[in-house]
């Protein structure tokens, strides 16, 4: 019985269906879902767009423009990933615009549209201006290389620069659209870039390194190649020697007669110093580039000197310029320098034409200061030996100056001061107008407008004080001769100096990630804390020294910097934002011959790393664990030269080494590559590999 109630049910089922009718008509096929429109990086707003003010048309910390009479300031502000805008005029912050990441540099193109570089995410942020007390609303994302930070247009305004410092490149885009029209890998740590007056060239400067990078570029604004000054200068050093009286002095009230050694000056010496901080770039109207850098003398190649002495005046100011054309840096022999006075951190520059004034900001020391142009133009009359002579005024402002913007039109300059979030206005002319000149140290004297920015977020208190105590300079607790921590470390990163130490050439090393996991501490490895490493540190340097709060804060400082990423790792909104496709066959044809490159150099490098790790090469017994950091233990690689005391040396950190040229205790490798054949049966074995594996090995390393 139960097995018939399917049955009945289904004869019901067909009793209550109705008749068939005509055929139903096939189903319609589905309709397409509308794809979303690709991303543009084109303007849309229809109204008045603001006009950049910049007549070099420079990227800095701050971008000035002109929206119906007004003076705007965008600024991008890196502690708080955020661009703010600034009515300049009204002194009133109008917007703060939050960004993808931390923005480096910010530039306005000729419709009006914002590009910011933001240097922690290998990424440009286009946006566009919708009203002036509004944020700006994002146009699209552009990839590039890793850590983009300088940025400039040709003076056509067709073609945008990058500089990027972490992936050593320049790379060129179409302003119209921004695709990737070029790019051509540079030296180590490109920095600043701005175009030349005709659009042929591109002058690089580079943190590092003591070089100015001269590029050319094609009709199209792409780099096509490029070859290097030097900013290695000279000082005419007056040579003192001590020597004793005959006689001694007459008896004072203070005590009794003594011999007092006194000094005798003798003919001046040519002392060679190396270019530094390369960080600023200003043209002036004439095309010639100002390049305001710090020569250093790291001391000689046997014995002591430069990273301790007390006899020299181990960082001075100077200004380089290039001409026009590009054809050669000028940097006068210097004879005279400003002390603990000097500019030793120069971050940005800028040029006013009227009254051709240069204007540098000095980081550490919190100033701004205003050169006279006219007479360091190469060809024109001669020029004096010294920036001190063609200094025109310093201005006090707030803390860590790291960029500056002039307004030709009204002779004014705005600073923006990142550790102090703030805007300043001072003048930018020859003769300030009613703003005084002390006759002492040429200050202006009064107050000068200030804005704060309304940040939404911010270093914390001790990161914040690390901060600005690893770029005080000027003063006396770091170092004797005013030298900041950033002198021989900008940005937590290595100078590319070797320095004269009591036990021989010492190469700098790298602080950022380095930190942690890499004891023990120095060359070689005689301290087994940071504390200790750091006492060291500051008296070979003769500071008065630090707190050890204050020393914490420096930790805490450079514990927080992060390298920055190769590629953008992007969420779901910035991808609909990427623009990364290029536009025509030409660059379609180059962006595939590019992937074939870096997948070539991903296989080079992976061949490189089963060299490594191979019994043969022996490379991993002592650069061990996954981060390849040390294994706490020296070891005499037979690389100390006849002038050193010590013969053994604590395993180094390979993390970074690739952007941390160049190479071994003291500096004699330029490459990696020629590290790897060079150090065989010293330190690992290579003489048994093919050329192509030492060159596999090289990229593995410049991979790390």
């Amino acid at each position: 019985m139960r097995a018939a109630a399917p049955t009945a049910l289904a004869l019901l089922v067909l009793a209550c269906t109705p008749a068939p009718r005509d055929p139903a008509p096939p189903p319609s096929p589905p309709v397409a879902a509308k794809a979303p429109p690709p991303p543009t990086c084109a303007r849309r707003a229809a109204g008045p767009a603001p006009a950049p003010l910049d007549a070099t048309h420079a990227g800095s910390g701050v971008a000035l423009a002109d929206l119906g009479g007004r003076t705007l300031a965008f600024v991008a502000d890196e502690d708080d990933a955020a661009l703010h805008t600034v009515d300049i005029d009204a002194r009133a912050a109008l917007a703060r615009t939050p960004l993808a990441g931390r923005p480096a540099q910010v530039i306005v193109l000729g419709d009006g549209r914002v590009v910011a570089s933001l240097r922690d995410r290998a990424l440009l942020e286009v946006l566009e201006p919708v009203g002036p007390a509004a944020p700006l609303e994002r146009r699209c994302l552009v990839p590039v290389a890793s850590e983009p930070v300088g940025l400039a247009m040709t003076p056509d305004r067709a073609t945008l620069l990058v500089a990027s410092r972490w992936g050593h490149a320049l790379t060129s885009l179409a302003t119209a659209d921004l695709r990737r029209t070029g790019e051509l890998p540079l030296a180590r740590d490109p920095s600043a870039v701005v175009a030349s007056s005709d659009g042929r060239r591109a002058f690089v400067s580079h943190a590092v390194g003591g070089r100015i990078s001269v590029v050319t570029l094609d009709e199209g604004g792409a780099p096509t190649g490029a070859r290097e000054l030097s900013t290695d200068g000279v000082e005419q050093r007056a040579r003192i020697s001590m020597s004793k009286p005959a006689a001694p002095f007459p008896r004072s009230s203070s005590g009794p007669s003594r011999k007092v050694p006194f000094q005798t000056r003798r003919p001046t010496v040519n002392v060679d110093r190396r270019g530094s901080q390369g960080f600023a770039l200003a043209r002036a109207a004439s095309g010639a580039v100002f390049a305001p850098i710090a020569l250093v003398d790291p001391g000689p190649t046997t014995g002591a000197g430069g990273y301790g002495s007390a006899l020299v005046q181990t960082a001075i100011e100077h200004i380089a310029v290039v001409d026009a054309m590009g054809d050669h840096a000028d940097v006068p022999p210097i004879s005279a320098h400003l002390g603990l006075r000097g500019c030793r951190l120069p971050r940005a520059a800028a040029f006013e034409p009227g009254d051709e004034v240069l204007l540098v900001t000095c980081l550490g020391h919190d100033q701004v200061i205003a050169y006279d142009a006219r007479a360091e133009i190469p060809g024109k009359p001669p020029r004096t030996g010294s920036v001190r002579d063609r200094e025109l005024f310093r201005a006090r402002v707030g803390a860590g100056p790291t960029a500056v913007a002039v307004d030709g039109a009204r002779r004014r300059a705005v600073v923006f001061s990142r550790f102090d979030g703030a805007l300043t206005i001072l003048p930018a002319a020859r003769a300030p107008g009613p703003t005084a000149i002390s006759a002492i140290g040429k200050e202006l004297t009064g107050e000068l407008p200030v804005i704060a920015l309304p940040r939404a977020s911010r270093l914390d208190e001790q990161r914040a004080e690390g901060q600005r105590l690893f770029h005080a300079a000027g003063g006396r607790r770091i170092a004797f001769d005013g030298r900041a921590c950033a002198s021989c470390h900008p940005d937590g990163r290595d100078d590319a100096l070797t320095w004269s130490t009591p036990e021989g050439p010492r190469q700098t090393p790298m602080l950022m990630g380095r930190l942690d996991g890499t004891a023990p501490y120095g060359w070689e490895g005689g301290k087994k804390d940071l504390e200790s490493h750091f006492a060291r540190t500051m008296s070979r340097l003769a500071g008065a020294g630090l707190t050890a709060k204050e020393r914490d804060a420096i930790f805490a400082y450079l514990r927080g910097m992060e390298p920055p990423a190769e590629a953008a790792v992007l969420t779901a909104e910035e991808r609909a934002a990427l623009v990364a496709a290029p536009a025509g066959a030409a660059e379609a044809a180059t962006a595939e011959t590019a992937t074939a490159a870096a997948g070539a150099r991903v296989a080079l490098a992976a061949r490189g790393e089963e060299l490594f790790h191979a019994r043969e090469a022996g490379c991993s017994s002592c650069h061990v664990g996954d981060e390849l950091t040390t294994d706490g233990a020296r070891h005499d690689v037979r690389s100390a030269t006849r002038f050193e005391t010590e013969r053994s040396f604590e395993t180094p950190s390979l993390r970074f080494v690739g952007r941390s040229a160049p190479y071994y205790h003291d500096g004699r490798y330029p490459t990696l590559l020629a590290l790897v054949e060079g150090v065989d049966g010293s330190m690992g074995h290579t003489a048994h590999l093919s050329a192509g594996d030492r060159r596999a090995l090289a990229a593995y390393l410049e991979s790390l």
